[in-house]
């Protein structure tokens, strides 16, 4: 792609305005977000990978109009639950099914995976992902963040996220570490 493709403004497909306030911070100043619009139907999400289901939602927005667009899938993902909550973990019941699921567990072992999707068209789209590796907490703990942030202890932390807060979770998230990623190319192919 020629750097005088890159867009300087696009549509993160999000709704959620912890996201958006996460991501915009993490990329360079002449790139904008803006959220979609409130109301809009949501994009399926049927497939049983990340990296699927991101580019089925690009390419549902896409055909509402929607370009250039960023979109962002994650999920947690715990091995002693064979993977589970994973690409289910927007719908999955968040922190209290979690730990109710791993009552008597020694196995905590758990990471984020994030996934950034830079779309521009059918066959103009890059992948950014970012891993975050940790442990579930035996109980919920903190009030900063959202999701799963009060019952993830981040590897060589002792707190949850919820804990050690949002500056925190900037330097070292999944989705940050992504976001890093995609603003690095945004960088290296923007016009001087």
């Amino acid at each position: 792609m020629s750097s005088a493709a890159v867009a300087k403004s696009w549509t993160f497909a999000t709704q959620n305005p912890h996201k958006l306030t996460e991501a915009q911070a993490l990329l360079p100043d002449f790139v904008s977000l803006k959220p979609l619009p409130a109301g809009l139907l949501t994009a399926p999400e049927p497939h049983a990978t990340l990296y699927e289901n991101a580019l089925a939602k690009a390419r549902f927005y896409a055909g509402l109009g929607f370009l250039p667009l960023i979109v962002e899938d994650s999920g947690l993902f715990v091995p002693a639950l064979g993977g589970m909550p994973g690409v289910y973990s927007a719908h999955y019941g968040g922190p209290s099914r979690l730990l109710e699921a791993m009552k008597g567990l020694s196995q905590r072992q758990a990471y984020f995976v994030a996934v950034v999707l830079a779309y521009e068209g059918p066959h103009t789209y890059r992948f950014f992902t970012g891993v975050w590796w940790g442990q579930i907490a035996s109980e919920a703990a903190g009030t900063e963040g959202f999701g799963y942030d009060p019952v993830f202890i981040p590897e060589g932390a002792q707190q949850t996220v919820a804990q050690l807060g949002p500056a925190y979770k900037a330097q070292h998230s999944h989705r940050s570490q992504a976001f890093r990623k995609f603003a690095a190319w945004l960088s290296s192919h923007s016009s001087p």
